[in-house]
């Protein structure tokens, strides 16, 4: 089963724009397979890119097994391999040690933690998923109506850390799911379906398959304007970040270590706006690896003013057991296995 080689230059074109084969022709890319027409669509683009660009480099599939679906889940399994050796590619698959229904979430990581393993099992430089716009769009307006901030609302980058040496790449976010549907279908080529994707009782099934139908029907460009909308606020998103970054600098005393607790000098934070002091704390809530999802605005709120506060408050302990006190000029945080005084 050759990669497909009908005419797809717009889609070589938008998965160029933010993934130029020169980054990625000598080196081994794997790509994630569900089996689904996003990512079997991805899968011969990269191939079939592959084969014209040449280089040292090489591709590998990748598939991940979550037994949600019973029989279902490794019929799944077995159609990925069969397009693998018909891509003549290497596949590593696994299959998950749980069954049934769990938490989106927990798929999620659970998907996570096997991407990290085999990719560096297989010495992967990139990992490709078949991210859409229509998944950009989706993403954007869940996050909103969660209460997002600026950097939640910048939605799915295209690239993003996978581990130390490997970089998780999205390079179908220009291309909607109806463009690969149609390459597909031009190409005869099929795929699977996971009737669980028409399931309403999630959360983001039921914005992909009832709210941004319904707005598309009122505001035709909607999910364009939505995909339009995360690539702003990831700029400025950016901008702020790297300010924020700059603040540390500024605040912290002493450098800290994986066993002193930040500290940062209360009087430099409150010299700076406190939408920026708050996301300096957020800066070092990711560095430290502490929990954010529990976070919400109101505590991120309270963290602020306690930062910054002229008159020191008692110690507080946020979400994911962070403790966080005033220490005279100084503001402390804690994670929940650090020891001593705070």
């Amino acid at each position: 089963m050759p990669a497909i080689e009908v005419s797809a230059q717009p889609l070589h074109t938008s998965l160029a724009r933010l993934w130029p084969t020169a980054t990625w022709r000598d080196v081994r890319v794997a790509v994630a397979v569900s089996g689904g027409p996003d990512s079997v669509a991805l899968v011969h683009l990269i191939t079939s890119a592959k084969r014209a660009i040449g280089g040292r480099g090489d591709v590998a599939v990748l598939h991940f097994d979550h037994r949600v679906r019973g029989d279902a889940s490794r019929r799944d399994a077995e159609w990925v391999r069969t397009l693998a050796e018909g891509l003549g590619l290497e596949l590593v698959s696994k299959s998950s040690g749980s069954r049934g229904v769990r938490s989106e979430e927990a798929l999620r990581e659970e998907r996570r933690a096997f991407y990290r393993r085999a990719a560096d099992l297989l010495g992967a430089r990139y990992l490709a998923t078949g991210h859409t716009a229509d998944d950009q769009a989706e993403t954007v307006l869940f996050r909103l109506l969660r209460g997002t901030g600026l950097r939640g609302a910048a939605g799915i980058r295209p690239l993003a850390p996978l581990t130390e040496t490997c970089a998780l790449v999205r390079p179908l976010l220009d291309v909607t799911r109806a463009e690969l549907l149609a390459y597909l279908a031009d190409a005869g080529q099929t795929y699977r379906s996971d009737a669980t994707n028409l399931d309403d009782a999630y959360a983001r099934n039921w914005l992909r398959n009832q709210a941004l139908p319904l707005l598309s029907e009122r505001f035709a460009s909607a999910a364009k304007e939505l995909c339009g909308f995360a690539e702003r606020a990831a700029e400025t998103s950016d901008l702020v970040e790297t300010l924020a970054a700059k603040l540390i600098e500024r605040a912290t005393e002493p450098p800290p270590t994986s066993e002193t607790p930040p500290t940062l000098r209360s009087a430099v934070l409150a010299q700076s706006p406190q939408p920026l002091v708050v996301e300096a704390l957020r800066l070092v809530w990711r560095q430290a690896g502490w929990p954010q999802q529990a976070m919400t605005a109101e505590h991120w709120r309270r963290l602020g003013e306690m930062a910054t506060g002229a008159t020191p408050r008692p110690a507080e302990v946020f979400p994911g057991g962070v403790r966080v006190e005033r220490q005279g000029p100084m503001v402390v945080l804690a994670g929940p296995t650090a020891t001593g005084s705070c």
